[in-house]
């Protein structure tokens, strides 16, 4: 079993369920990052934020520094999800086979979407196994790109899918769709649909964790 915090709320650059235009980007995106404790790990999933930020985020949420994180995973590939992810000086940084794979053979596509990029940061990353530590599983949630992956885990709210951007916020949840920016949106709704009924709790890419019977 897991604890968990929330250390940022994320949000996205646009949002059409507030009457938002996917053509203007209306502030920078942000990640939503987790905090999970169990069976002696210290794992930072999806960090969101430049170093002395997550630091900070890391001591408000539960006094804990960036030398007591052992792992960090990134749910996929895009800069939101992996900032500053080597300011933890004693943790492993995993990302899904598939994404990493694509950063390593297409870096020029990908710089091209997201120049700050930094490649000796990636070079760095590791494969995230089924399994990344004891009870915590990654699960392939393909869509938003294609090795985007979430962390399944047990906690005392119950059943809880962490999903990257897999689900944006609780509004696409609810409405069944993707985001506007992915790489196959037919394959990405199919994603959702199938995750429905498996978690009691989901922790979305872009905004807060909620009950999913309370979404659907």
């Amino acid at each position: 079993m897991y604890i968990w915090h929330t250390l940022t709320v994320g949000h996205l650059s646009r949002n059409k369920f507030w009457g938002e235009s996917n053509d203007v980007a209306y502030r920078a995106p942000l990640a939503t990052s987790t905090l999970l404790l169990g069976h002696g790990e210290v794992i930072v999933a999806d960090p969101s934020l430049p170093g002395a930020a997550m630091e900070k985020a890391l001591l408000d949420a539960a006094g804990l520094s960036l030398a007591d994180v052992t792992l960090v995973f990134s749910t996929h590939n895009h800069l939101d999800h992996h900032v500053d992810p080597l300011c933890f000086p004693n943790a492993r940084w995993l990302m899904p086979r598939v994404d990493l794979t694509y950063l390593h053979e297409h870096w020029d596509e990908h710089k091209r979407s997201f120049p700050g990029d930094d490649w000796e940061a990636v070079q760095r990353c590791e494969i995230a196994g089924d399994e990344i530590a004891p009870e915590l599983f990654v699960v392939p949630l393909p869509g938003h790109t294609a090795g985007t992956s979430g962390l399944r885990f047990c906690a005392p709210e119950g059943r809880v899918l962490l999903t990257g951007d897999a689900v944006m916020t609780r509004e696409f949840y609810k409405a069944g769709e993707p985001y506007f920016f992915g790489w196959d949106n037919d394959l990405a709704k199919q994603t959702i649909a199938r995750l429905r009924g498996t978690a009691d709790v989901l922790i979305p890419g872009h905004g807060e964790p909620f009950l999913t019977r309370a979404w659907e």
